[in-house]
């Protein structure tokens, strides 16, 4: 393998201008990787979350060529060239696209034309958050997911990239071979390690003041990131406290809202419970403004129902800032209770306003010291080059594999 034959094609279901944690990875990751000499192209639909078949066909960002096609019920077919192609990059684990793709691949392998190599990164998409599919459709996903699609991953990937621990084991527990699946997780951006005091925005730095004292959370809105938890607590601990939620809205994931339907129910529960002046929506903040809100926060707080691994959390704790999570998934593996920040079952608001208060309280202030300091120490080590880096090392050995193999 050449650098001047370096070739990726990347199928997944929406890129920039989407920016949600699959997008935020697939940008900076081969991005970082164009630059190492990767070509390196992205077939997606032409969809965002709330709009249907508005983006261009043909552009190019950060190096990394996009072609997007109009999204169908079988999902799209990506225009490839086989032959020219080093590896294929398969992001998250979708019935359409993915399988109908996963199916030529079995085909071109059984007939030995299979001449590339084929990576899948799920982003937990094989061991997703069932609750929140319809029943139709997590009988369907679910018995996919347990028989043919569990085959075609065996028999077809010749490698698995996991987020994290937590996906890596509950794969390996759904029947995918252990030896195909490596754990390389998540990254932060280079703005993360900028001095954020000093390059933060005359914009951000009003909006901070205007806040008073607020806990941050950084999640798209909608029912999985479980907001209704956070606005809950708002009640229970000081009223001059705000909740600033940075985040787009919408997904389409299983049955969940596409539109800003639950927004306006967190809206309607603000209201309900008297905090409606309390809870601030901005909509999408990036760079050193979306830390400058990290760092200035009086705590983070992402009461998710379930993650695969969870940028904003590492952003937090690149910060030095107390993380506040839930106790479910992969949350465990990033925040230690009471190491650098605490767990809190899923919907117990009134814990999470118990652990909110603690931090306030000037008599723990030694235990959040410590806190802030671990997380310090330890947010600066994963940087997206360097997750891009061990990437790049996977990929070149899947490719070099399958080249001495055929």
């Amino acid at each position: 393998m050449t650098d001047q034959n370096k070739k990726i094609d990347i199928v997944v279901k929406y890129f920039l201008p989407v920016m949600a944690g699959i997008e935020v990875n697939v940008l900076e990751t081969y991005s970082k990787l164009v630059e190492n000499g990767w070509q390196v192209t992205v077939h997606t639909s032409k969809d965002t979350y709330l709009e249907k078949n508005i983006l261009p066909e043909r552009s190019e960002i950060r190096g990394i060529k996009v072609k997007r096609y109009q999204f169908r019920w079988y999902g799209f077919f990506p225009v490839i060239n086989y032959q020219e192609t080093n590896l294929v990059a398969l992001h998250n684990f979708d019935i359409f696209p993915h399988s109908h793709l996963l199916l030529l691949f079995a085909i071109k392998k059984l007939m030995g034309k299979k001449n590339f190599a084929l990576v899948l990164t799920p982003h937990g998409g094989f061991n997703p958050e069932w609750s929140i599919f319809s029943l139709v459709q997590r009988l369907i996903k679910r018995t996919y997911h347990d028989t043919v699609g569990k085959w075609l991953v065996n028999f077809v990937v010749d490698g698995v990239r996991a987020v994290s621990q937590w996906e890596k084991r509950e794969m390996v527990k759904s029947g995918i071979e252990e030896e195909k699946v490596q754990t390389i997780t998540n990254g932060l951006e280079n703005e993360a390690f900028l001095d954020i005091e000093k390059q933060g925005s005359k914009s951000v730095r009003a909006e901070v003041k205007s806040y008073g004292r607020y806990i941050f959370g950084n999640a798209r809105i909608y029912e999985i990131k479980n907001q209704k938890t956070i606005i809950r607590a708002l009640p229970l601990i000081p009223k001059d406290i705000k909740f600033v939620n940075v985040g787009t809205v919408g997904s389409t994931i299983g049955n969940q809202t596409s539109t800003d339907e639950y927004l306006q129910r967190l809206k309607k529960l603000a209201k309900e419970l008297g905090v409606e002046d309390r809870v601030i929506f901005p909509g999408i903040v990036k760079g050193v403004d979306k830390y400058y809100l990290f760092k200035h926060a009086i705590c983070f707080v992402h009461m998710a129902i379930w993650e695969s691994f969870c940028n904003v959390v590492a952003e937090a704790i690149s910060q030095g800032q107390i993380c506040i999570v839930a106790n479910n998934t992969a949350l465990p593996f990033l925040v230690k209770d009471g190491i650098n920040g605490f767990l809190v079952e899923t919907h117990d608001y009134k814990k999470l306003a118990e652990k909110i208060n603690f931090v306030l309280d000037p008599k723990n202030k030694v235990t959040v010291e410590n806190i802030q300091k671990n997380n310090l120490d330890c947010g600066q080590k994963n940087t997206w080059t360097n997750v891009a880096e061990k990437m790049g090392k996977f990929y070149v050995q899947l490719v070099n594999k399958l080249d001495n193999t055929n």
